[in-house]
């Protein structure tokens, strides 16, 4: 039974990869326009023939990479890109991963002073709860998704929406297939128990409203990420 619910789940898995992969290319050559209205989960479920989960998934990751916004009782669209943006185009290719977590590591430490001046109890827990979540992920590509939400409940934690605009578009970045790959380079099973440790360490530092020490578990995991990434 556990083999076959472990197949169950790869075989969700590559579903929901391969939707997501549908859909970024008919953005890419412009089939469905910035502004233009996605097809319904249901549709898309019966289309893929897959569970409307495993659409949820994919659309949901979407998100986080800044390609669409999904609005409730609306539908999903297709993300207008500003001139400027740096998750989109050949730019985005460009960069390499020293830069990026040099940039990550300027800019997300700070992040501590403002979550714990500014952050709710609810918000705290909420963190926890992420946290957690993802230390019973059963893969790699779960873990991945937890480690994204954690990113992106903390940025909304900083209350600044400037802040918040920069790393949205240094973390969609970070959702580009090659970035995909070389992150699955790097990851073993070591390696999460380790950042897993990492996140808990800087969730458990904010709960205790202790900027200092959340700072600088921050900066101690991203130089871990860092170093998997690049040996720098």
């Amino acid at each position: 039974m556990e083999d076959i619910g472990r197949q169950n789940r790869a075989e969700a898995y590559q579903a929901a990869v391969a939707l997501r992969q549908f859909i970024e290319q008919q953005i890419a050559i412009k089939t469905w326009l910035p502004g233009a209205r996605l097809p319904t989960e249901r549709d898309l479920a019966r289309q893929f023939n897959i569970g409307r989960n495993t659409v949820r998934r994919a659309l949901s990751e979407l998100e986080i990479s800044g390609l669409i916004l999904r609005h409730v009782g609306r539908g999903t669209f297709v993300r207008e890109q500003e001139p400027n943006d740096r998750s989109s185009g050949d730019e985005s290719r460009s960069l390499n991963p020293a830069d990026v977590m040099e940039v990550r590591l300027l800019i997300e430490p700070a992040m501590a002073d403002l979550i714990v001046a500014r952050a709710s109890q609810v918000e705290l827990e909420e963190l926890q709860e992420i946290v957690e979540k993802g230390g019973m992920a059963r893969n790699m590509a779960d873990f991945e998704l937890w480690d994204t939400k954690l990113h992106n409940a903390l940025v909304r934690a900083s209350k600044n929406d400037y802040l918040a605009g920069i790393l949205t578009d240094i973390h969609a970045i970070r959702q580009k297939a090659a970035w995909g790959q070389l992150k699955r380079r790097g990851m073993n099973e070591e390696r999460r128990a380790a950042y897993q440790l990492e996140h808990q360490a800087i969730v458990t530092a904010l709960l205790d409203r202790d900027a200092d020490t959340a700072r600088e578990a921050i900066k101690a995991h991203l130089r871990h990420v860092r170093y998997n990434l690049t040996g720098i």
